[in-house]
Formats: structure tokens, sequence, C-alpha cells
């Protein structure tokens, strides 16, 4: 069922995407269509200090630098990662990045962060929609 076109991700299948409709319909306007809905992951655990360490820090108010540092290394790995997808699928950028942060039950340390996002193509001039294309508005739904 594959098929080539400007709304096909590289492979010829269709694309994926978290967009909603609006920020779809935005894309559309601005002249890009999603590819792939890419993600990245890392999950990383910063040991326990030693006793000794613990009690030269009693009292103390310091940053802890390893963890400090672990924790900016696991959120660009995680980066990293979903923009290793979005290239791998031929893309020009990535929109609407989510990172999340989920601790783990299994260790008191341990930390996942996950960055998600949908990876688009700039379309070619003659795919863009014509600027007679009625935007979208805001609406306020009243069920809520």
């Amino acid at each position: 069922m594959g098929g080539t076109g400007a709304h096909r991700a590289p492979d010829g299948r269709a694309f994926t995407s978290d967009l909603s409709a609006q920020d779809f319909f935005r894309l559309l306007a601005a002249g890009a269509v999603p590819v792939a809905f890419v993600l990245g992951t890392c999950v990383y655990h910063i040991a326990h200090q030693s006793i000794m360490q613990t009690l030269r820090q009693a009292g103390q108010n310091q940053e802890m630098v390893q963890f400090t540092q672990g924790i900016y290394e696991a959120r660009e790995l995680a980066l990293v990662r979903m923009q290793a997808e979005a290239s791998e699928a031929r893309s020009s950028g990535i929109v609407g990045v989510n990172v999340a942060v989920a601790n783990h039950v299994w260790g008191a340390h341990a930390t996942e962060f996950l960055a998600t996002g949908t990876a688009i193509r700039r379309l070619a001039d003659e795919h863009k929609m014509p600027d007679t294309t009625p935007r979208p508005t805001f609406t306020l739904g009243l069920d809520h």
C-alpha cells in the first residue's frame, strides 16, 4: 500500500505524528508536513555516596556535582537519540518536542528522560497550501 507524495514518509508509508488537528493544519499552512513520530530515551542511575562522603557534607548546603552532571548528560542523550531518529527519517526539523522526566520504583536514584516530537519536512512550493486557505481559529468547547 506504499505510495509517493508530499504527505508520505520517505519509505512511502503513511506518516506518524502526535500533533493535534489544529497543530497539523498550522504545520501545513506553514509549508511543512509531518514525517514521523520520533523519540529518544535515557535512564540513568547515580550511585549512592559513601558513608565518609556523607559525613563530610553533613550540615553543608552544596551542589552534588556528579548528580547534576548526570542529569544534564542523560537529558542531552535522550534529545540526541530523538534527533537521530529524525535524521534517519530524512526530516528537516522537529516540532512539538516534549521532555518528560520519571523516577522509577526499582531504584531511588534511577531517573528516565523521554524526549518525543514530530519530525517534519518542508514542502516544495507546488505542494504548499494557497494563501486563500482558511486559517484555523481558536474555539472553546462547552463540554468541559
